[in-house]
C-alpha cells in the first residue's frame, strides 16, 4: 500500500512538472517544444518519417517513374542502379520531355537542357521520337539536385544518392533502403523483385512483373514468406475507383455480377 501511494505521488509530481512547463514555460521563457512537422508547415515530412527508395533501372521509363516517386513528400531517393552509365538514345514521348520534367520537379525555369538533345530516333517504320539522356549518372544527378533543393534549412544536411551498376551490390550495401522501384528490362523484373524481397525490401515493379506462371507463383510465395508489400505498375488496378468498385461488388450493392464490359483508349500512338 505504501509503494502504491509513493508511486501515485511520484506520478502526480511528474504530471505537475509537465503541466507547469506547458502553462507557464512558454509565457515566462518564450520557449516551448513542438514537433518538427509543426515547424515545417503544412505538408512537411521530417526526414526520419520518409521512405528511403532505391531506383533499379533508370533508363527512359525508369527515369520517368523515378521523377514521379520523388514528387511524393514522404519519399527520399537514396540510390540508383543501372548497367548503363549514361546514354542519349532513350526515347522521349515529347520534345524536351526529360528536361521539362526535371525542371518541373525542381521548380526551376532553366537548366538541364543536356537531358534532351532531341536527336531523332526511328522506333519503328511509322513511329519517330526524339532522344533524351538517362542512365545511372544522370539519375544520380537528378536525385542529388532534388534532395539538395528539399534540404531542411535548419539542419543544412542533404542526403546524397549512391549509384550502382549491379543491383546485387546495391541490395548488399544499402542497408537503410526501405523499398526498391524496379524498372529494368522486362526479363529481369522477377529476378530483381525476388532478390529485393528476400532482403526484406518492399517492391514497386514495372509491368510485366513476370514472364511465366512459375515466376508469378514464386513471387507470391516469397511475398508470403517475407511479409513485404509489393505493387505492380498498373495504375487503374491500384486506383481508388477500382477499389470502390470492388467494395460495391463485395457488398452486393449492385447485385450479382453476370457480365463485365471492359474497354481501353490505347494505343495513343499511330
Amino acid at each position: 500500500m505504501k509503494k502504491s501511494s509513493e508511486s501515485r505521488n511520484s506520478s502526480e509530481k511528474s504530471l505537475s512538472r509537465r503541466k507547469f512547463l506547458a502553462q507557464t514555460g512558454a509565457a515566462a521563457l518564450g520557449f516551448s517544444i513542438v514537433p518538427r512537422r509543426v515547424l515545417g508547415g503544412v505538408g512537411y515530412v521530417p526526414p526520419s518519417d520518409k521512405l528511403n527508395l532505391a531506383f533499379i533501372g533508370v533508363g527512359a521509363q525508369g527515369f520517368r517513374v523515378m521523377l514521379h516517386f520523388l514528387k511524393e513528400p514522404d519519399v527520399q531517393g537514396v540510390a540508383v542502379c543501372d548497367v548503363n552509365k549514361s546514354g542519349s538514345n532513350y526515347p522521349q514521348w515529347d520534345t524536351h520531355e526529360f528536361c521539362k520534367s526535371v525542371r518541373k520537379l525542381l521548380n526551376v525555369d532553366s537548366g538541364w537542357d543536356w537531358l534532351s538533345p532531341d536527336d531523332p530516333i526511328q522506333l519503328s517504320h511509322t513511329l519517330k521520337v526524339t532522344g533524351g539522356v538517362a542512365g545511372r549518372e544522370p539519375g544520380q544527378k537528378v536525385v542529388d539536385a532534388y534532395n539538395a533543393a528539399a534540404t531542411d534549412t535548419r539542419s543544412g544536411n542533404s542526403r546524397g544518392c549512391a549509384a550502382y551498376s549491379d543491383y546485387r551490390e546495391l541490395l548488399e550495401k544499402e542497408k537503410g533502403v526501405d523499398a526498391v522501384v524496379v524498372c529494368t528490362t522486362d526479363h529481369l523484373h522477377a529476378a530483381i523483385t525476388a532478390a529485393a524481397m528476400r532482403k526484406r525490401k518492399h517492391v514497386f515493379c514495372q509491368k510485366p512483373l513476370t514472364h511465366t506462371i512459375y515466376e508469378a507463383r514464386r513471387i507470391a510465395e516469397i511475398t508470403r514468406e517475407t511479409g513485404v508489400a509489393t505493387q505492380i505498375a498498373v495504375g487503374n488496378q491500384a486506383s481508388e475507383d477500382t477499389r470502390l468498385l470492388c467494395e460495391w461488388i463485395w457488398a452486393g450493392t449492385i447485385g450479382p455480377v453476370r457480365e463485365v464490359h471492359n474497354w481501353s483508349s490505347r494505343p495513343f500512338w499511330p
